[in-house]
């Protein structure tokens, strides 16, 4: 991969342009880390507001009725329920994988098989969580437009 870097004074945004032989997982998951750059949920910690890029967020969990956002190290508390903030991500990275948890397949290292049929998703922090094979579909179909 080459990355080139171009100052333009005359230029009023910024302009992202990518060259590529033959359309892979790789570009896709550029473009899309791209589109949710600016994208933000405000979430809440210790009585304060804070907006959360979308592209940071490794999963999404509703625990005692409360809608938690993990982060690689920070979790916060989001405001509304788990399917609204679904709704207002609007991206494919990110995929349902159990009635109280929404998945960043961007951050997913792997899925393996446990010894009692369940399935298990391994994230690239190290956090493990079940999936539901009801979302399995929804997860490959994920893991397809993705490559």
């Amino acid at each position: 991969m080459v990355l080139k870097l171009e100052q333009d004074t005359s230029q009023k945004d910024i302009e992202i342009k990518i060259t590529y032989p033959e359309k892979n997982k790789t570009i896709n998951r550029l473009v899309s880390l791209i589109k949710s750059f600016n994208k933000q949920i405000e979430c809440y910690s210790d009585d304060s507001i804070i907006y959360v890029n979308v592209s940071d967020i490794y999963y999404i969990e509703s625990i005692d009725k409360k809608t938690m956002i993990f982060c690689e190290n920070d979790n916060f508390l989001a405001k509304g329920r788990l399917y609204q903030i679904f709704d207002k991500l609007e991206s494919k990275d990110f995929v349902q994988i159990s009635k109280y948890c929404i998945l960043n397949i961007n951050k997913l290292e792997k899925i393996k098989t446990l010894a009692n049929s369940h399935l298990e998703a391994e994230l690239s922090n190290g956090k493990c969580l079940y999936v539901t094979r009801k979302y399995l579909a929804d997860i490959k179909r994920s893991l397809k437009e993705n490559k």
